[in-house]
């Protein structure tokens, strides 16, 4: 056994010496660059073999640059086996750079998945609450892409309170390439209180007794009996306190407040709490915000206390209560009196043009002093600032392209951009040309993402805007009336006061005129019959008649 051994070990050796003796070894090579595999290397040389065979043992020079994949890396990094490309100068090797069959920070371009509810955004940085309880911060580029029920858009639809999926091409990247955001699904369908009747923890659902639907700041009689299902790692609190599913049918004939979001069209409860004491409405501004006592105070003096029992609605989104912010405008619903208070739910009732930080869009109304190919310069021009109406005596310079909607508001036609700027829109009214045809500058309702002109409707007069306002609201109703053409009924409206400089929320449903109107959804052009019951509308109007309407 042992001779056959030696034997073996004995041709083994024979062969690596006779491909070794076969194999050139150069150690004069002055000039050049070659590749190959790294054979060995030391503290001041390589020994590495060319494709050929030929094999070179040179020294490293002192300014010598080492990389691995495109990555600066020392020589004590190359391992033995490694592919090489060598550029030599003076004997020397110069560079050594190394190519692994195995890139350890690489993954197939999407592999890596991040998912979540948005915590927070500042500009560039999304922070996504994760599935673990834990936040994280990432961020996006100008070419992330961003895409919702499978359509490309832009990032300034997100809110805080959406889920999203945010997709890496690098394991150790938080920057994402993709991001998905989550369809409507994501907001909460109805606000119900009721008498808890049963509990049946088999079919996971509650039976409910005396249920009231919040809507336009009150509870309404909804039904006098209703079946809920939910799910089984739904929180469920009681006097500010968590309490275990399994005790849930010891509060029978207690009153219960339940938050639904639509789960395959079944409404399914998503946030629930069980009243302790005493319910009261409050509604007003947000004054101050004590995050250590975890209390807060509204602009007619009452105070709060808040905690993960506190359900917070914003944008029509369920969010942490790190969302609420003071200057907020906010419904409050309480448990309790005096100085123990707790704040049950907390209803934002703020709404803007930008959904966050990454928006730059602007409203303008103005006097079109002068239309070219691409280019429409105001003047005396309104900019819809924080809710109303601020007015500069200057002038303003805006672009447009062939991506812009045009929109005549008077012969309620769409326009080309050729057709806009060589049609009488803006003349020199001083003029004779001007004067014979009896003609004047147009003005136009602007919608801008930055300087650029997303949306522009047109008309020959300026509207009163001193008799306009600014609402928000959920559509409810969206019909075509025989008499004064499409209309919409909004519910949970809110109007914004220039003088309290806050919203009021409304008592009752709201109907407006969409006759005439332009309609804005993701910076285009829309005709009001392709507006949905549910969808969010922030504004402009003349009493009775939308002006401009921003589905949000």
């Amino acid at each position: 056994m042992k001779r056959s051994f030696r034997f073996i070990l004995l041709l083994v050796l024979i062969v690596l010496v006779g491909s070794i003796a076969s194999a050139q070894l150069y150690s004069n090579f002055r000039q050049g660059t070659v590749e190959g595999f790294l054979l060995d290397r030391g503290s001041d040389f390589v020994l590495f073999e060319e494709y050929d065979g030929t094999i070179y043992n040179l020294p490293v020079g002192e300014s010598a640059r080492f990389e691995i994949d495109n990555r600066p890396v020392n020589l004590a990094d190359f391992l033995p086996g490694i592919e090489v490309y060598v550029q030599v100068r003076d004997g020397k090797v110069e560079f050594l750079e190394g190519y692994s069959t195995a890139n350890l920070g690489y993954i197939t371009p999407g592999r890596k998945v991040r998912s979540g509810v948005v915590a927070r955004i500042d500009r560039d940085q999304i922070q996504v609450s994760l599935a673990t309880g834990e936040q994280e911060t990432f961020f996006i580029s100008p070419v992330t892409l961003v895409q919702k029920k499978g359509v490309r858009v832009t990032l300034d639809v997100l809110y805080v309170g959406d889920r999203i999926k945010l997709y890496f091409d690098e394991v150790d990247s938080r920057v994402a390439s993709r991001i998905e955001i989550e369809g409507d699904s994501i907001r909460i369908n109805n606000i119900y209180k009721g008498t808890l009747n049963v509990s049946n923890r088999f079919t996971n659902s509650i039976s409910l007794e005396d249920v009231h639907l919040f809507e336009n700041g009150d509870w309404q009689k909804y039904n006098n009996h209703m079946s809920l299902p939910y799910t089984l790692d739904i929180p469920l609190f009681a006097g500010g306190y968590q309490i275990p599913l399994t005790n849930f049918s010891y509060y029978s004939g207690s009153t219960v407040y339940m938050v639904t979001k639509d789960f395959f069209n079944t409404e399914r409860i998503e946030r629930m709490l069980i009243k302790n004491n005493y319910e009261s409405f409050y509604n007003d501004k947000i004054q101050d915000i004590n995050w250590y006592t975890q209390g807060f105070e509204l602009s007619n003096n009452r105070n709060f206390h808040f905690n993960d029992s506190t359900v917070v609605i914003k944008n029509d989104r369920l969010v942490d209560m790190y969302s609420l912010t003071s200057q907020a405008d906010a419904f409050v619903i309480s448990d309790g009196y005096g100085d123990s208070r707790l704040a049950s739910l907390v209803y934002i009732l703020n709404e803007d043009i930008n959904n966050s930080t990454i928006g730059n869009h602007q409203l303008y109304v103005g006097r079109l002093e002068m239309v070219v190919e691409d280019l429409v310069r105001i003047d005396d021009f309104f900019i819809l600032n924080k809710n109303q109406w601020e007015g500069f005596d200057e002038e303003k310079e805006l672009f447009y392209d062939n991506d812009t909607f045009i929109y005549d508001m008077e012969t309620d036609t769409y326009l080309t951009t050729k057709e806009f700027y060589s049609t009488d829109y803006s003349v020199d009214e001083d003029s004779r040309y001007a004067r014979n045809n009896n003609l004047k500058s147009w003005y136009g309702y602007i919608y801008t993402d930055g300087d650029r002109i997303a949306s522009i409707g047109l008309m020959k007069d300026l509207d009163s805007l001193l008799k306009q306002r600014v609402t928000n609201g959920i559509i409810e109703v969206i019909e075509d009336d025989r008499n004064v053409g499409w209309t919409t009924t909004l519910r949970n409206a809110n109007d914004w006061s220039n003088r309290h400089e806050e919203w009021v929320p409304k008592n009752s449903s709201l109907r407006v005129n969409l006759e005439g109107a332009i309609v804005i959804k993701d910076g285009k052009l829309i005709l009001p019959e392709e507006l949905k019951i549910g969808d969010r509308l922030y504004l402009v109007r003349d009493d009775f008649r939308g002006k401009v309407v921003i589905v949000k």
